[in-house]
This record gives structure tokens, sequence and C-alpha cells, in this order.
């Protein structure tokens, strides 16, 4: 499954960004934008220009070189008051400049941060020491400045520099962590799109990669551990009956079209329906596996991988897997119609999609929104009254802007990217470093403001408290029709507008180590009002002492070989940690007659990201709320750049545990909670009931004997927890 979607001026079919996005960035909404419309930012009608400010700014020779970020930037202008700093503001950012796009036809123009703020364009950092709002160490405006311990790994992430364990890239190695929160830095996209010409194209050519293999099969090819050899046995064995009949048929099998004929002559089309659709999965396997090679996404060999041609094994399942990441794909281990549309693509057409989805990140985080369309088609007739009494309709303001943006950084066509992306390179100090562009966005809606009224609803869906299994040991069917949902509410004159509307996850069966059994515990979400107080960037999960040695030391691949060591993937902070790259925490307040709070409860149940796609899409968790990474860390940043809150900053603990494993001793360190930031005012969070089904209508306590082995193949996973 892919996650949404962006469609260029000219591109093949639409591959998505995220699956709660339906619509494309169209030919019809980029020339709107073209037209310069309204300026946001401030409820700015218009960008006024100085008597003196030349119409087309400065030419491309003159852009590139003039990279000093002084006044100089705004001599053809007149001077407007600069407005305050506030959270969406960027002018204390270092690049001191940004350089303006008025439409695709135009130069930019180098304009002084306060002054691109005062005309109202809406800026978008493309430097590559960009990170979201909840990774910051400094509120803007604000004396507050404290060290963001999780900011480096980000950057270093993003980059291609580092991977999760903190060590160095090698030559081949990419990170491809879109899918999990962080998308790579411009640099690292132009970087490929460079290496295409000189390196993949070549490559493919050489390797007679034919991306017309991946447009003639209909179908899904399962990986399985063994038997995937099978398949080119039988596709043998079927071609050499099938010669014999075309001979007999006086048709020659080496000639392509006495094969095309074989297709719907009498006595041998049976037979060929048989070998085409064994190889057609064989050519699909090897043609996969050819750009794999030529793309460096194998795990071996420095990336060319060993392997055997049309054979879907290990290596290349693996491989798929990294294509998949690399292009935000939510996979499951299978050939299918998503990654199969994404193959049958030019190197380019697939870059340049990654291009904008990367983009839209910059947009949609630089510009402090959220809406991105899922609460538009979930209340498709809903409309909201301004302040005028006129009725409004829900709108995508991330597809908005980042149409506005594509469409003023001339980003549209594949033609016109590489282009444009060599000319930003240039631009500033060189390479995306300190890199900021302004471009003219629509107009935000009224409710927009410093410091905003929000709730939040979390529909839990279907639930079932019965036993999943019968007495004979059999999982019982516990179908849902109804999922559970996020949805976050923006409270403006007595109404009470839905911004976005995604899917989560809540508690349910699980299994959990009790005196060293397996034993299965329903994992409740807890129902009623609660608030979100804390939000942690960064959060680390501290194992109970309880905590089996076997759930806490994990080996991994690593140099060649493997390693046993504390799995702080799991532990934090880390975008693969339980709590993913942020969390808000589920607080109960208990107040008094009179409503003042007079203790606060937590009962470890948090809103927060998470890489399991897989959980969120169909699964459960332990209680906790999950949603992808990158939803999560849009809605926590947006929601801290539009509330007031106290910049706690890192939570320092001093967690060291000796855990005894194998006859091995290994240390366990844990130095910090995360990176916390206290709202001054709590958001509101109400878990519904939900649509409680079967006989039971409130969960068992306690554990219970799981009556089949662990090892079953059913839904139920062996964690410790979210």
């Amino acid at each position: 499954m892919q996650r949404g979607c962006i469609q260029p001026l000219r591109t093949p079919p639409c591959h998505p960004i995220r699956g709660r996005r339906a619509s494309c960035l169209t030919r019809t909404a980029l020339a709107i934008f073209a037209l310069g419309a309204v300026l946001s930012g401030g409820a700015c009608s218009g960008a006024k220009k100085g008597a003196d400010e030349p119409e087309t700014g400065l030419g491309k020779s003159d852009a590139i070189s003039s990279t000093r970020a002084d006044d100089d930037a705004d001599e053809a202008l007149e001077k407007l008051p600069v407005p305050p700093i506030t959270k969406r503001s960027f002018q204390e950012h270092p690049a001191k400049v940004v350089w303006v796009f008025d439409g695709e036809s135009s130069t930019p123009r180098k304009m002084s941060i306060g002054q691109a703020e005062a005309r109202g364009y809406t800026i978008a950092d493309l430097s590559n020491d960009w990170v979201p709002y909840i990774f910051t160490q400094k509120t803007p405006g604000q004396d507050d400045e404290q060290k963001n311990q999780y900011r480096k790994t980000y950057i270093g992430l993003a980059n291609d520099r580092i991977d999760a364990y903190g060590d160095e890239l090698e030559a081949h190695e990419r990170n491809f962590l879109e899918l999990y929160g962080i998308p790579p830095t411009l640099r690292v996209v132009w970087q490929e799109w460079q290496s295409l010409a000189t390196d993949i194209e070549p490559c493919l050519e050489q390797a007679g990669y034919d991306p017309s293999v991946f447009q003639r099969y209909q179908g899904v090819i399962a990986y399985s551990n063994k038997g995937q050899n099978k398949r080119n046995k039988s596709a043998r064995l079927y071609m050499n009956k099938l010669a014999k009949q075309m001979k007999s048929a006086r048709l020659d099998p080496s000639s392509p079209s006495d094969l095309e004929k074989a297709s719907e002559h009498p006595k041998t089309r049976a037979m060929h329906k048989k070998w085409r659709e064994l190889q057609d999965e064989i050519d699909v396997i090897d043609h996969a596996q050819r750009r794999f090679r030529c793309e460096r996404l194998f795990n071996s060999a420095d990336g060319r991988g060993s392997f055997e041609p049309g054979v879907y094994d290990s290596a290349t399942t693996h491989a798929l897997a990294n294509f998949e990441k690399k292009h935000d794909i939510m996979g499951w281990g299978h050939f299918k119609k998503d990654n199969l549309e994404m193959l049958a693509m030019r190197p380019r057409e697939a870059v340049h999609q990654r291009l904008l989805r990367v983009l839209q990140e910059r947009v949609v985080l630089s510009a402090k929104i959220v809406e991105d369309g899922s609460a538009q088609r979930w209340k498709k007739k809903f409309t909201w009254k301004d302040s005028q009494g006129q009725e409004q309709e829900l709108r995508d303001l991330v597809s908005e802007y980042t149409d506005a943006a594509v469409s003023a950084l001339g980003l549209g066509t594949l033609e016109a990217a590489e282009k444009q992306l060599a000319f930003l390179s240039d631009l500033g100090e060189g390479d995306f470093e300190n890199l900021l562009v302004g471009y003219q966005a629509p107009p935000l809606p009224e409710y927009y403001g410093e410091n905003m009224e929000f709730s939040v609803v979390i529909d839990r869906g279907d639930i079932w408290y019965d036993f999943p299994y019968d007495e004979l040991g059999k999982r019982k069917a516990q179908p849902r029709s109804r999922y559970p949902h996020l949805t976050l509410f923006v409270h403006h004159l007595d109404q009470k507008i839905p911004l976005v509307h995604w899917r989560t996850t809540i508690g349910s069966w699980r299994n959990e180590l009790k005196d060293g059994e397996v034993m299965l515990k329903y994992k409740n979400s807890d129902v009623g009002p609660r608030v979100w107080k804390d939000i942690v960037a960064a959060p680390v999960w501290i194992p109970p002492a309880s905590t089996p040695p076997a759930e806490l030391i994990k080996a991994r691949w690593r140099r060649g070989k493997f390693v046993k060591d504390v799995s702080y993937d799991e532990i934090g902070p880390g975008y693969r940690s339980a709590y993913g790259l942020v969390a808000g925490y589920h607080i109960r307040q208990n107040k008094d007659a009179e409503g003042n709070v007079v203790s606060e409860f937590d009962n470890s149940i948090r809103t927060h990201g998470s890489v399991d796609y897989m959980s969120i899409l169909r699964r459960f968790s332990h209680g906790c709320h999950r949603l992808y990474n990158m939803d999560a860390v849009r809605m926590f940043s947006f929601l801290l750049a539009h509330r007031e809150y106290t910049r706690q900053g890192q939570q320092t603990v001093g967690v060291r545990r000796n855990i005894e494993h194998e006859e091995r001793t290994y240390q366990m360190k844990i130095d910090t909670r995360g990176y916390k930031y206290e709202l001054v005012e709590p958001i509101p969070v109400m878990v519904t009931t939900g649509n409680i089904k079967g006989r039971r209508k409130t969960p068992i306590e306690g554990y219970l004997p799981r009556p089949v082995p662990p090892s079953a193949a059913d839904e139920i996973e062996i964690e410790t927890e979210d």
C-alpha cells in the first residue's frame, strides 16, 4: 500500500504518499496557484512591491553569485514593518535570507526573512540541517534554548551519513526512512538524480532491463522461504513440452512471432497458457533483480547481491523491501500492484516522485499546517461558518500548499525538475546548505492563530472482549468492519471543525510472558476523558524489571556478522522504538467539585508514532494508539506550533541494569526519557467505548493459558510493549 499521491504536470499515473490521501496534484490546481491568488502567512491579502522594486528580480547569474546574507538583499525593496517573531516565523534562521519565487517563469529574488514575511510569503526550509518542529532546540522569539539530543541523529539519518545505530554508512548504503518518518534531504535526492546518468541507467541498459514486464503481469507473487525454484523448474518443463507441440504444429519455438501464434493455435494454446503464466512471474522477478542490482539495493556485495536470476529468494525479498522503503510503499513481502507500478516507472520518474514527496513534507512542516484532506473525505458535506457568517468547506491544505510550492519552484515536470534542482543547489551557500525559499500560498482558514483550541476523539471501532480461541484451541473469527480512528478538531466560534481523521490502533489479546510462560492477556485501551499534557520527542521506553532477558537482547546483522546486544531499537530513542519519533501521554485528571485538578494518573497509554504500519492497517497494539511516524510528527509539530507550552527539554535518567542472557552479561544504559514539551493548557482527548461485539461486554482480567503454541501462524504476537 502506498500513502497518498502527488501528480506533477506530466508524469505517469499517480503514486501515493500516504494511504489516507486520495487526491493528486493536478495540472488545474497548479495552474490556479501559478496565478498567484492571495498570499498566506498573517492573513495578508497581497504582496506589495516598493516603488523601486524590479519586476523580475535578479538574473539567474546574479541570484547565484549574490550569496551574502546582509541587508543588500532588500536594497531594491520598499521597507515594510517586520512582523513580530512567532512560532511560525523564520526570522531567527541562520540563513538570514529567503530566495523568493513568484512563479515558474520568474527568477528568484534574494530577500531578508523579515521582509519576505512582511510581504506575506510562505517560507519552506529546504536546508540539509532542517528538522521537524518537535526536534527544535529553541522556540522562536523566546529565550528557552535546550539541547535536543535526537536532533543530530535525525539530521545524520536524513543526510545518509549514519545508520540507525550511529555507524557511518558504507559507500553504497542508503537509509530509505521516509516510510518511517525521516524523509531524505534534497541533497540526497539530487545526488541520486545525478547518479542516474552516470551509473544506474547505463547499468540497466547493459542488463537488458525491460519495465514492460511489470505492466504485462497482473497478480501477486508471494514470497516463501522454501520451494521458490519450483516455479522455474515447472516453467522449463512446460517450455519443453510447448516446443514439441509447436514443432508438431510447424511453428518455430525460437521465433518470437511463432511463440505468439502458439497462444492461439488449437494444438499449443493450453500448454502456452501454462508456460506463459509462470514465465510472466519469472520475468517480473528477473527484471526486478536487474533493477535492484543496478540501484544497489541488495544487502550484500556492495549492494549488487548474490542471487539466482528469476528465483524469488531471500536476498531478493530483502532487496524488494529496500525498494519499497525507498519509494514510500507499505510492503508485505510480495510483488503486488503498488510495487509493480513503481517498478514499471523509469528510474527518473520514480526519483521525481520521491522529490515531490520530500518537498511536500518540507512545505507542510515549514508552514505548520496539518489538514491533509482526510477529514474532508470523512465528512464530505461538512461546512463551518466564518466570522462573516459565510459557509466554509473543509480543505486539503497539504495539497494546496504543495501545489503552490511545486508550481512556484518549477518542479512540476520531470524535465524542469532536474534543471531546477541543479539551480536550487547553487543558491545561497550552495548544496542546499541553509536554503530557504519563499512562495505565494493560499490564505489560511481564519481559525488559525498562535494559541488555537483543540480536542481529540479516538473512536475505538469494533471491540471483541471474547477469548479468541475455542475449547479445541482453534482461533475464532472476530471480524471488524469499523476500525479505530483518531480525529483532531479545532474549536472556532462555538464550532468543532475536524482537521484530520486517521487510522490508529487499540489494544486486544496479546501474548505476554508470565513466570517464564507465554500467556494471553487482554491489553485494554482506556475509555473516557483524558488529556494530552506532555508531548515527548524521541521518547524512550524503560522496560520494567520483570521483562524477560530474551526480550531485551536481540541479534542483528552488521558488517557481515551477527551482533547480539541490548535491543535499543525497541527502547529508543529512535524511529523504530516502541513509541516511535514522538508521543502524547494520556493523562486522567481527577477534579474536585469546583473543577480543580487534584490528582493525575498515567496508565502508560500513549498516542505515538510507529514503524509497524501493519498493526495500524489491520492489527492491534498493547493499548496505545499508534500512528504512522510521519503523521505523528506532523500532528504533534502542528500542535506545538499553535499551542502555548513550556519547553522542559531532555528528561535525564540514569537507568543501569545488568542483563544475564545465555551465560553472558549485557549492560543496559538509558540516559533519557526523551525531550519534553509541557502544554500550558492540556488538550482534551475522549476515547470512546466503541462498538462492543460478541458476548462479553467487559475485558477478562488477568492472564489466561494459551491453548496453542506461540509459533502458531495467527495475528497474536509476542511483545512486551508498544
